[in-house]
């Protein structure tokens, strides 16, 4: 399946403004933009788990991958994932109930996968890859063991 399909059920979700089609307008944009992400660190050549963890892993990644402009996305990917537990787990926050919020969510993670879809040559995704292969060569150094145990 391809993540960006989670997008565009998000924006077919506001043609209504029915407070549990935002919520989840909220919920697919989150998933869609992670999942390119996910996509974009494997063929980079780091495994993402599929556990719970994942979500600590994709941030952690870009966050030292070294290329500003992903640790900016990663940035914008916190503020969705933000955004979609207040959506999925607390019914008492109203800003995710809000037509004009679920918009701007979706837009934010299309530019989150624009920018992580502006990485995806080969070139691209090697610098990806040295630069978290840095970051953990750093991790195992100080501490002596893998950020992956």
């Amino acid at each position: 399946m391809n993540p960006r399909d989670f997008l565009q059920t998000a924006k077919d979700l506001l043609k209504s403004d029915k407070p549990a089609a935002c919520r989840t307008a909220f919920n697919r944009s989150y998933y869609a933009a992670y999942n390119v992400g996910v996509d974009l660190l494997e063929k980079s050549g780091h495994k993402v788990s599929r556990t719970a963890k994942a979500h600590n892993e994709v941030t952690t990644y870009l966050n030292n991958c070294a290329i500003q402009e992903l640790v900016e996305a990663q940035q914008k990917l916190v503020n969705l994932y933000s955004d979609r537990i207040k959506a999925d787990y607390q019914l008492w926050p109203s800003h995710v109930e809000k037509i004009n919020n679920a918009k701007l969510a979706v837009k934010r993670a299309e530019i989150v996968i624009q920018t992580f879809d502006s990485y995806s040559s080969a070139c691209a995704r090697q610098r990806i890859a040295k630069g978290i292969n840095s970051y953990k060569h750093k991790i195992k150094s100080v501490s002596g063991t893998s950020p992956d145990s």
